[in-house]
């Protein structure tokens, strides 16, 4: 259903969609929409032939004096029974080599490529014309000869894709509990591969139509049947030209254009819907029309100061909320540690601060102050300058944030020359391997790949890019996922070296409340995408004010207190599309009353930069408002 909601609101899809089903309603309904039956037998006089749109005939008639509107009605028959059935046998064809050669590979997968890279230098038309002279001129005969020289596109298409799907974690999962090839091919692969494949075969039935009235035209179509080329060849050889019969000409054209364009205008709606890898980026996008005008903070030692950001995703038919209302400020040279579970909008809040949300996402409200610029606001073309200049980011995976066809050296010299161009690419890496040397690496190793490198030599590696251009602030994502602890270690205290001898400010974004204790200044929960408290190290671990942190630290192990049982916190995060009413920590907390599940607590401020979301503060807050 949600992929319905998408598909109609692409007026590109809808349009072709529409024109396609018209075209299919006119075929089916032929004998009843067509006022004359064009196979039946007639006795036309020479004042019939020709004979100009009129009442009797409203598109006029051809050289043999038939109805033309009936022979186009008729005609769709045959242009969409040859483009359906030939765009299906080149989707059964191409996909079962695509699949195997994708997912085999080796001599078969190899084999199997050459094969169709020899069907793909051949141009299509010519052999098709080749050998249906040869074959003869059946429809039956015309079918098969499009679908089996079809077939190369998607076979090149659904190799890639299977190659991709291939590599992830659930089909080696799939293999690891035993299951076979064959069995993996249906149960695993197919279903990621099947929707793009799909979507392909809408665009082949508009070639199929295409290379049907191709044939037809130059006299190679099925003489027993009328089809829209057909009819065109028939005008063109027979004299509608020299007699000005244009009626003859345009419908029929304009038929074939009109099932072709629909076709292809469907096609790739349903490949940008299903294919993310061609969605537009944020990054593509204009700046978002529902960001709140403001006034940039006037206190100087402000580096960044978000105020009530919301951030939305499109993902049915009403965009959900994934950040609501946060409000954040970092200084300059501060440490700020953004904690919380998965999925509580910790990333998605600083990849709005940044604008480098993905596609779907969208800042709906709120501003997004840095050195007194509202960067929500500001435009692709405005925000570049200030890209890895003033801010940048190391992102979450750095096997997957790295080009694997380029030098780690190359990369990061490329962020240096994008933003200096007058530094000389030899300039560019002398400089990328001093970065490598600062972070622990040796510069030696700057011409190395990102495989050749271990994991914490690759996260080493994406602080070396995050440097590159001297940011004031740079932003952490999980920088230490997935590596042990000794390495993890090592990257903290690189982080916290670089930040002292730098003077820049730092947000990091990481699940682990130790390394919030020992590497920032400050710390800002957040849970179901709200900040719901925030403060100094010390105020935050020493006194929470929230139900919600005051578990986050009672789960968490105590090294000094090493008998202390660890609690568990019960349930789940809520889904963007479920938040409840009231305070969204409400259905977890061991606190909770009527007014929690009703009332969404303020943000309620109990000292300098110092709040918490809670009820159960309010009388502090009093307290300290009163005092």
């Amino acid at each position: 259903m949600r992929g319905w909601a998408r598909f109609r609101r692409s007026k590109m899809g809808m349009i072709g969609a529409v024109m396609l089903l018209v075209a299919v309603v006119v075929a089916v309904f032929a004998p009843w929409l067509a006022p004359y039956d064009p196979y039946a037998p007639s006795s036309p006089t020479i004042e019939d032939i020709y004979a100009p749109p009129s009442g009797e005939h409203l598109l006029g008639t051809d050289d043999g004096g038939e109805d033309v509107l009936s022979g186009l009605i008729y005609g769709s028959r045959v242009s969409l029974i040859v483009g359906f059935s030939a765009a299906t046998i080149s989707l059964l064809i191409g996909g079962l080599i695509g699949l195997v050669a994708g997912f085999r590979g080796g001599r078969v997968g190899n084999l199997l490529m050459r094969i169709t890279d020899f069907f793909l230098v051949i141009p299509d038309i010519a052999l098709q014309i080749v050998i249906v002279a040869i074959v003869g001129q059946s429809l039956r005969n015309i079918i098969l000869v499009i679908g089996v020289l079809g077939w190369t596109p998607t076979a090149r298409l659904v190799r890639a894709q299977t190659l991709t799907v291939r590599e992830r974690k659930f089909v080696l999962r799939a293999r690891a509990v035993g299951g076979s090839d064959r069995y993996i091919l249906r149960r695993h692969v197919l279903p990621q591969v099947l929707p793009l494949m799909l979507a392909n075969t809408v665009l082949e039935i508009s070639l199929a139509i295409l290379a049907e009235s191709t044939l037809a035209f130059i006299g190679l179509g099925d003489p027993t049947l009328i089809s829209w080329g057909q009819m065109l060849n028939f005008a063109f050889t027979r004299g509608a030209v020299s007699a000005g019969a244009w009626w003859a000409l345009i419908p029929p054209g304009l038929g074939i254009v009109w099932v072709v364009l629909g076709t292809t205008l469907l096609g790739n709606a349903l490949e940008e819907l299903l294919n993310p890898r061609l969605g537009r980026h944020f990054l593509e996008k204009e700046p978002p029309t529902q960001a709140t005008p403001g006034t940039a903070p006037e206190q100087p030692e402000l580096l960044l100061s978000i105020k009530d950001l919301k951030v939305t995703f499109e993902v049915g038919a009403a965009p959900v909320v994934a950040v609501d209302g946060v409000s954040l400020d970092v200084c300059r040279g501060e440490a700020m540690g953004l904690v919380g579970e998965s999925g509580c909008g910790k990333t998605t809040t600083m990849l709005a601060a940044l604008r480098l949300l993905p596609p779907g996402g969208a800042i709906a409200g709120g501003n997004i102050w840095f050195e007194g610029r509202d960067l929500a606001a500001l435009r692709p073309n405005e925000l570049r300058p200030m890209r890895w200049r003033q801010f940048s980011m190391v992102f979450q995976g750095a096997m997957n944030a790295l080009n694997p066809v380029k030098t780690v050296g190359w990369q990061i010299a490329e962020a240096i020359r994008q933003h200096e161009p007058t530094v000389t690419a030899d300039e560019a890496a002398a400089r990328a391997g001093h970065l490598l040397e600062t972070v622990g690496i040796g510069g030696d190793r700057a011409g190395d790949y990102p495989h050749e490198f271990s994991g914490g030599m690759r996260q080493r590696a994406m602080i070396a890019l995050a440097l590159a251009c001297g940011p004031g602030l740079v932003v952490a994502d999980e920088p230490t996922t997935a590596l042990d602890v000794m390495i993890q270690a090592q990257i903290m205290d690189l982080l916290a070296a670089l930040r002292a001898e730098l003077g820049m400010s730092l947000v990091l974004i990481t699940h682990d409340l130790g390394v919030v204790a020992e590497s920032c200044d400050r710390a800002a929960v957040m849970y179901g995408g709200v900040v719901v408290e925030q403060g100094t190290i010390a105020e935050v671990f020493r006194d929470p004010q929230h139900p919600y942190t005051r578990l986050l630290l009672a789960a968490f192990p105590d090294i000094d207190q090493p008998d202390r049982p660890l609690a568990s916190i019960p349930g789940t995060p809520p889904r963007l599309d479920e938040i409840p009413p009231g305070c969204r920590f409400a259905p977890r907390c061991p606190h909770a009353f009527e007014r929690c599940h009703t009332e969404r607590p303020p943000a309620y401020p109990l000292g300098p930069r110092r709040e918490a979301a809670c009820f159960l503060v309010e009388r502090t807050w009093q307290g300290v408002t009163d005092g």
